[in-house]
């Protein structure tokens, strides 16, 4: 039995899906990489006009794009004033790290007997990394190389889920870290607590 034409035509309409690549997830990838890189204040108030003028579009995709941020508690919005980057509550804080403790112990318990010496010279690589970036006082550099450090293993246990779950994890660790590195002997602690973690490793 055939489906009439007419039938097909409106199907056909509703199959054209949005295309990957837009405006608004174009504009969200910008945005987010501006918050991840440090280079967005925690106290200012931004505006999606804001945005839409330094990354050269309309208002509309750059607010659906600051919308989905929120969504996923980047910012909060402040009704008819702009958007902010959040601020998080110790409690949130704490289920950030606890998360990825309870994610790498198991990923590191099931990997523990197949890892060679060799595997580790990635994290090798990523602690000499966040030395050099506390060393030159670039705190991107330094947190960009501590994801490398805590993905590394993960990316090697293959499970997609986990990984996904992780990265986000790590997004907001890396923002969380800007602050957290302004502390006075933060960053030598953190380099202190991933050396330990390779010797054991190791």
């Amino acid at each position: 039995m055939h489906t009439p034409n007419h039938i097909l035509h409106k199907m056909d309409n509703l199959l054209k899906l949005e295309q990957p690549g837009t405006l608004q997830n174009q504009a969200y990838e910008k945005i987010k990489a501006l918050l991840i890189r440090g280079q967005l204040e925690f106290d200012k108030l931004y505006s999606a006009n804001q945005f839409a003028e330094i990354l050269g579009v309309s208002r509309t995709p750059v607010r659906e794009a600051l919308l989905q941020l929120t969504t996923e508690g980047f910012f909060i919005s402040l009704r008819g004033r702009g958007f902010k980057i959040k601020e998080f509550s110790e409690k949130e804080i704490q289920d950030f790290f606890e998360a990825r403790k309870m994610i790498e112990e198991y990923v590191i318990e099931q990997l523990v007997d197949e890892v060679r010496e060799e595997d580790l010279k990635p994290l090798d690589d990523s602690l000499e990394q966040m030395i050099n970036g506390h060393k030159k006082s670039e705190s991107y550099s330094f947190l960009d190389a501590d994801k490398s450090f805590h993905m590394n293993l993960i990316h090697r246990y293959e499970n997609c889920l986990l990984e996904s779950i992780m990265e986000n994890i790590r997004d907001f660790i890396s923002v969380l870290g800007q602050k957290a590195l302004a502390s006075p002997g933060r960053a030598e602690e953190v380099i202190r607590e991933h050396q330990h973690i390779l010797e054991a490793l190791h």
